[in-house]
């Protein structure tokens, strides 16, 4: 080490000394008596071994710098070492997993060929450390490597570790295997429709899937949904992202208090949640995250009577639970309904219905692909918007490729 070394690190001591000092004013004190002479002995060549020995620390240092210090002088750095390592820790978490995430580009692993049965052999590939990607790109990944048609559906997967056992209906393990599948549905994942069997006018017993009607039936459903898509597939978060949306606005409460039927309409828009996200996954499309689903929710609640009510409960001007409140523009369809007040009696207006026009469609709950739906006399019904801004005047419709009530 040369002398300028040596300086820059006598320099570099003094101002953490400094430092100790302007902190302890006990020990500045005592420095500035007269006659104090705490720190005028200095250490030995054998007690600076013996203290190398014990802190460690002192090995940064040459022995000629520590030897012309006075052993108070030791005390302080060693003081100050201290702090220092204590800020050290406490960036040093953030940045050990910062730079694991920068070494993920080079540090890559080679997955070795395989036979896997998904059953009695499993490959190793399936226990590699989790994807840190986004989940979109996992969904658009997992669409790419799929295709349209998912996986081989089967049952056999072990819901009974996580407590859920026979709360998946056949029809539910059926659908969740193939994210394109538009017929799925909450209540597939509810434990009431396990098991249920109804006779049709034929005689012949045929599933009978009831509706979710209370508030905690709905939450069981959703939490088996996910754990169930968390055993078909670990990579496809569209399921936690509906979850998470719902406990984050605590289950649309403050939208749906007071009303009636609450875990029904939740499930209606849930269903409507899965449907898009399997049309999305036939599109080649990410699925439809939190911030989507706010303003989804917006359109799905604003558009129906009920959000009138609880508006007018509450008072006007007061945010909704999922983004802002129902909207100016969804806040005006209860207004342009598909009814109106005539003679004391509520009569259908007749512009709503067009022998042409899907109306099931526009209200969102038409699964059937466009040109592939008819009436019950097989006339082709067509999939566009029969939103009209003023039903008391022959104005045009909307005509638009999308489903009125969800964009007006």
């Amino acid at each position: 080490m040369d002398q300028g070394q040596i300086d820059n690190l006598v320099a570099s001591a003094s101002v953490l000394i400094e430092d100790e000092n302007s902190r302890n004013p006990t020990l500045q004190n005592r420095a500035a008596e007269p006659g104090g002479q705490s720190g005028s002995k200095k250490v030995s060549l054998q007690d600076l071994e013996s203290l190398r020995k014990r802190h460690v620390f002192l090995n940064e240092y040459p022995d000629a710098m520590l030897l012309s210090f006075p052993l108070e002088t030791l005390i302080k750095l060693e003081s100050t070492s201290i702090k220092l390592k204590s800020l050290d820790k406490a960036r040093a978490t953030e940045e050990k997993l910062a730079n694991n995430r920068d070494n993920l580009l080079v540090n890559k692993v080679l997955v070795r060929e395989g036979m896997d049965n998904r059953l009695t052999k499993l490959h190793e590939a399936r226990f590699l450390p989790g994807m840190a990607c986004s989940a979109v790109k996992m969904w658009e990944m997992g669409r790419s490597i799929l295709g349209s048609n998912g996986h081989l559906a089967i049952s056999t997967y072990d819901m009974k570790s996580v407590g859920l056992a026979g709360y998946v209906t056949p029809q539910g393990w059926g659908a969740i295997h193939d994210p394109g599948n538009p017929n799925i549905s909450l209540k597939m994942f509810s434990i009431n429709n396990c098991g249920r069997k109804a006779m049709n006018k034929s005689g012949d017993l045929e599933d009978n899937l009831v509706e979710v009607v209370e508030l905690g039936e709905f939450k069981v459903a959703l939490r088996v949904l996910r754990e169930a898509m968390g055993f078909v597939n670990p990579w496809n978060k569209s399921i936690s992202a509906i979850e998470g949306f719902m406990i984050q606005n605590n289950y649309m409460s403050r939208d749906l208090e007071g009303l009636e039927k609450q875990a029904m309409l939740l499930t209606q828009f849930v269903d409507y949640i899965l449907r898009e996200n399997s049309n999305r996954w036939r599109g080649l499309e990410g699925f439809m995250t939190i911030d989507e689903q706010n303003g989804a929710w917006d359109s799905f609640f604003g558009a129906r009577p009920q959000a009138m009510l609880t508006k007018s409960r509450r008072g006007h001007g007061q945010p909704s639970a999922s983004a802002g409140g129902v909207s100016g523009h969804s806040s005006n369809q209860f207004n342009h309904s598909n009814s109106q007040r005539v003679g004391g009696s509520t009569k259908a207006h007749p512009s709503l219905f067009y022998e042409d026009i899907c109306v099931m469609w526009n209200l969102g709950k038409c699964v059937r692909a466009p040109g592939n739906c008819f009436t019950k006399n097989g006339k082709p019904l067509r999939h566009i918007c029969n939103f009209r801004p003023d039903y008391s005047k022959q104005m045009p419709l909307c005509g638009a490729y999308h489903a009125s009530c969800f964009y007006h």
